[in-house]
């Protein structure tokens, strides 16, 4: 099989596509027969991403019912979803506000459980069908600043692994992807809120450096696919090595 046929007459859905990893993701899985429909809460970027690869695309807010509502109705019945959407406030603890918690943890966490649960109460999603949800490195490694953003992933890893037994037996299979520093414009955003001396040192704590994009979209594509078909229930850290030191 090509690769412009590994997808082949498969429907994914990719939400958060206006991100420069889920828009890589997208482009990936275009490149491999992937019939797409795109979400993202910038209706430019998404546009503009709609023109370039075809196929569906909406802009909506999946923190809100109304939007997820929106969303279901709109996609057809599913082999793949991607939920790679993700905000991540950087603040020590005493200066964190509430309004930034409840975010993080709405569009990081109970979004994606929340836009799963609306697909199958739909039968939205195929026997057989793939979920993929980005983690981060922050879920299972200490950060000072990172509280909220480490406990939104870490929920998300858990609520992944107790989906993974639920739909074992339509063959549905749940998982995500830890990935570490990924020259992204979130990353950069985050690293100008740290000391030069403490990012040369979280840098040098990755033994095949920093990652790109097309990483994070090369595995996600074998998540989706069936190269992966007795993996569920997982984390993949997509890392450069971070995890093992």
């Amino acid at each position: 099989m090509s690769g412009s046929d590994k997808f082949k007459n498969k429907q994914i859905l990719v939400v958060g596509a206006t991100g420069d990893l889920g828009c890589s993701i997208a482009r990936h899985l275009k490149a491999e027969g992937a019939e797409l429909v795109i979400s993202g809460r910038n209706a430019e970027k998404l546009n503009a991403l709609a023109q370039e690869l075809g196929g569906d695309s909406l802009s909506v807010d999946l923190s809100d019912s109304a939007g997820r509502a929106q969303l279901v109705e709109a996609v057809g019945v599913l082999d793949g979803l991607v939920y790679a959407a993700g905000v991540a406030p950087v603040a020590p603890v005493r200066y964190l506000k509430d309004a930034d918690l409840e975010a993080c943890l709405n569009v990081n966490t109970t979004g994606p459980l929340l836009l799963v649960r609306d697909l199958l109460k739909n039968k939205k999603l195929n026997a057989g069908a793939s979920i993929v949800w980005l983690s981060s490195v922050a879920a299972a490694r200490g950060s000072a600043g990172y509280a909220a953003y480490a406990a939104s992933k870490a929920g998300l890893e858990a609520s992944a692994r107790c989906l993974a037994l639920e739909l074992a037996p339509k063959r549905i299979r749940v998982n995500c992807m830890a990935p570490g520093m990924i020259e992204t414009e979130m990353a950069a955003t985050a690293a100008e809120r740290i000391s030069g001396e403490a990012l040369t040192a979280h840098l040098k704590a990755y033994p095949l450096g920093t990652g790109q994009p097309a990483d994070v979209a090369a595995a996600a594509s074998f998540l989706l696919s069936e190269s992966s078909r007795w993996v569920t229930g997982v984390t993949l850290p997509v890392d450069g090595g971070f995890s093992i030191q």
